[in-house]
């Protein structure tokens, strides 16, 4: 019965969003303020947590790391997602971002910070070795992700997890149906640069010439997501090397 509840709220939610836009903030040069978007996502100063959908993510990579691993998080915030995981395992963690507050509170949960903008090139290669380099919901902000994750991919001795929302979701699915573009922004129309379905993302890897050693669909519709997950969940999780 609870998963049913969870399913009728869950399809409740989308489908309100089917029609609707979120309003936008920018200045007066109409340019995304990343300070913005970070107060947006994370209003409370001081208390940055795990919403629901990172804990799952954290959770889904866990079993991937092993102790003594050098975890380095980019675009990783307050160190949130490296704190699960030293919690449960003895991993070193690196937190990569360039919001300072959030960093801050990284630096003060004992992990080694890095304030680098990864939408410029010339701070990728002041990016240090580690075990793994993971980024969730990074790489659809920049550019040209692929010349990003082929300057990178040497860093990380045993693989890169990567995590992407589904562009093929059927709440997206629905919203182009009716004329409008899917809604995967929260302050800025312009957040999301590239796009990407499951099947998308399975000959994407390929052509950069990775090896995709796991792919996990996740969130989503319960239920549905498992009998269909490129239809019915809603972010993707790679594991590549």
């Amino acid at each position: 019965m609870r998963i049913i509840k969870l399913l009728l709220f869950k399809l409740r939610q989308d489908l309100s969003e089917v029609f609707v836009y979120p309003k936008p903030s920018w200045g007066n040069d109409g340019r995304l303020d990343y300070n913005i978007y970070w107060r947006r996502r994370r209003p409370k100063v001081g208390n940055f947590q795990l919403s629901a959908w990172q804990q799952t993510r954290a959770r889904l990579v866990l079993p991937w790391l092993s102790d003594d691993d050098v975890v380095l998080d980019l675009g990783g915030g307050a160190g949130e997602m490296l704190a699960y995981w030293s919690e449960r395992k003895k991993i070193t963690g690196i937190c990569v971002d360039n919001n300072q507050m959030a960093l801050d509170q990284a630096k003060s949960r004992g992990f080694e910070i890095l304030n680098l903008d990864l939408s410029q090139p010339q701070n990728w290669s002041l990016i240090p070795e580690c075990d793994y380099l993971t980024g969730f919901e990074i790489i659809e902000h920049l550019p040209n992700p692929e010349e990003f994750i082929l300057a990178i991919k040497k860093r990380a001795r045993k693989g890169l997890i990567f995590s992407v929302p589904n562009s093929g979701y059927y709440k997206h699915r629905l919203r182009l149906l009716f004329g409008r573009w899917p809604l995967q922004w929260v302050v800025h129309p312009g957040e999301h640069l590239r796009f990407w379905t499951v099947r998308d993302i399975k000959q994407w890897v390929s052509w950069l010439g990775l090896k995709l050693k796991q792919l996990t669909v996740y969130e989503g519709l319960p239920i549905l997501n498992k009998l269909w997950p490129s239809l019915f969940g809603q972010g993707i999780i790679i594991h590549i090397y």
